[in-house]
Parts: C-alpha cells; structure tokens; sequence
C-alpha cells in the first residue's frame, strides 16, 4: 500500500515534532499490544460469530501499526519498528472485550491529538482512516459485549 509521499521536508515547530513523534510511537506500542490482545481473546471462545468481531478488530490494528510506521517515516526519514509489548492474558473473555471497548475509545482521543499535529493532508487523511476504524471496533465491541451478556 502506497500513501504518496517520502519524507516530510516542510517545516514543523521544534516543540511539537517530539511530542508528535512520542505519540506515534506510543500508538503503534498500542496497535501491537492490542493486536496481541486480540488474537488471544479470540483463542478464549469457540463462538464464531464472537470470534469475526474480534478478528475484524485484530486485522485492523495490523494495517493501523503499518499506517503509523508509513507516517513515522515520513516525518522522520527512518523507518521505526517497536516490540510487542508484554501482554497479560485476560481472566475472562467479557472483562476483555469491556476493557477493549475503553481502549477503543480512548485511542479515537489520542489519535485526533495526533492527526491535529500533523503537517500534511494526506497524513491526516490517513489518521482519519484510523479513527473510523477504531470507532468501528469500539461498536463491535459493544456488540459482542451484548451478545454475551444476552445469553
């Protein structure tokens, strides 16, 4: 997937570009962690209809991680890579996708922290892809959290 441009050559205030930079990293720390996270929610039922919810989520957050690389590089000129941060197995699928719901919702707050930092439209392009997305899992999350507690 290409997104059209190289690095950024424009000029960005030196006191936003490290605090820009930071939170990217910090998103894609996150896309990572959750990914993980989803992949064992997944492995916790045997509910297919539970488990195309979570993968949707799960195979988003991997294009999300590949979208903020694409911009890190943009901005910076390198290309960045972060570990998997260490994931706890969750006690219960219903905490999981509570919780999940939360995080959802609370990447949309910082990835419109970010997109309001970025220089160039197609970047920002890319972060609104981003945050529909999100918002999208918090709603299947909430989905699946009602076809749990329903039964």
């Amino acid at each position: 997937m290409y997104y059209g441009m190289g690095p950024y050559t424009g000029q960005t205030t030196m006191a936003m570009q490290p605090e820009l930079i930071n939170l990217i990293l910090e998103a894609m720390r996150d896309e990572k962690q959750d990914r993980a996270k989803y992949n064992m929610m997944m492995d916790m039922t045997d509910d297919e209809k539970i488990k195309r919810q979570i993968n949707f989520a799960y195979v988003d957050e991997g294009k999300h991680y590949k979208m903020f690389r694409h911009i890190l590089h943009c901005l910076t000129g390198r290309t960045t890579d972060v570990q998997v941060p260490e994931v706890k197995k969750p006690d219960n699928l219903l905490d999981a996708v509570e919780t999940s719901i939360d995080g959802e919702l609370e990447a949309v707050e910082m990835y419109r922290n970010i997109k309001s930092m970025l220089p160039q439209t197609n970047l920002r392009d890319m972060l609104y892809e981003i945050i529909t997305d999100e918002q999208e899992h918090a709603t299947r999350f909430v989905y699946v959290y009602s076809m749990m507690t329903d039964s």
